[in-house]
């Protein structure tokens, strides 16, 4: 089992680890991509700041701090992503609370999609950084086709003949989109809100609150040799934390699953 999840522009800072190696990641084979990213991202992020700053689709409030991140991206230490990744969906996810059979369940089987880094696993090591992969870099162009090329012959090979939840927001989920037979293997899940009127529907935080509290459900399960293999056991997954599920069929009788939560009540 695979879950597929977006990144976080929030990421925690430091970390006890050597600078990234690019072929140690997930999928070695997108070393070369890697390293033309990397030095594009350092290279525009030591330029002007503010042609910096529109490039990587910075808001001025974080400008600054993140370009000092990206420039120090190939030389600073490491985190495992896990522990790297510090956004709502990372939050709900909460791997310091995951039991050590889920925490070694997140480390295989988490995949996330990755502006700098293309896809890393949940146990690699990744320096902070901040790199959407809407940006479009001066020395490459957008992020997204570049990674698109990359990463059509190297999901396949992750996914194999196994299973994937996935997880991804719109972003990310343009980096790759699978295809014939992967597309019965590969499960997009929405995660909807039910409001006092009219029908569910995608709210931003709760969506990605749900996401992170299903992947931590799924990696638990994982954990203790029940991993996902299916649609109905990622809807009973989302059952046992109390949600509703449908299922969606596409053309070709592909499934897809609804998850529908409870009103989000905002925490004062």
């Amino acid at each position: 089992m695979l879950i597929l999840l977006p990144p976080s522009e929030g990421k925690a800072a430091g970390g006890d680890g050597g600078p990234v190696n690019v072929t140690a990641l997930a999928a070695p084979k997108l070393a070369p991509v890697r390293k033309r990213v990397l030095t594009a991202v350092t290279r525009t992020a030591r330029g002007d700041a503010a042609v910096a700053a529109e490039a990587l689709k910075l808001p001025p409030a974080v400008a600054d701090e993140a370009l000092a991140a990206n420039r120090a991206a190939a030389t600073s230490p490491t985190l495992p992503a896990l522990d790297r990744y510090t956004g709502v969906v990372y939050a709900a996810l909460d791997p310091a609370t995951l039991s050590p059979v889920g925490r070694a369940a997140a480390e295989e089987s988490v995949l996330v999609f990755s502006g700098l880094f293309g896809v890393v696993a949940g146990g690699d090591r990744v320096p902070a950084y901040r790199v959407p992969v809407a940006s479009v870099l001066p020395e490459l162009g957008a992020l997204t086709p570049v990674w698109r090329a990359a990463l059509r012959e190297v999901l396949p090979v992750l996914v194999g003949k196994g299973f994937a939840v996935d997880l991804r927001s719109t972003d990310y989920a343009g980096m790759w989109a699978p295809t014939g037979p992967l597309r019965h293997q590969v499960l997009p899940v929405r995660l909807l809100t039910k409001r006092p009127s009219g029908p569910p529907r995608v709210v931003s935080y709760p969506s990605k609150h749900g996401k992170g509290l299903l992947a931590r459900e799924l990696v638990e399960r994982a954990g203790k040799g029940a991993a996902a293999g299916s649609v109905d056991d990622v809807g009973e997954a989302a059952a046992a934390l109390g949600w509703d599920v449908e299922v969606r069929y596409a053309q070709g009788s592909v499934p897809a699953l609804d998850v529908i939560m409870p009103p989000w009540v905002p925490v004062s």
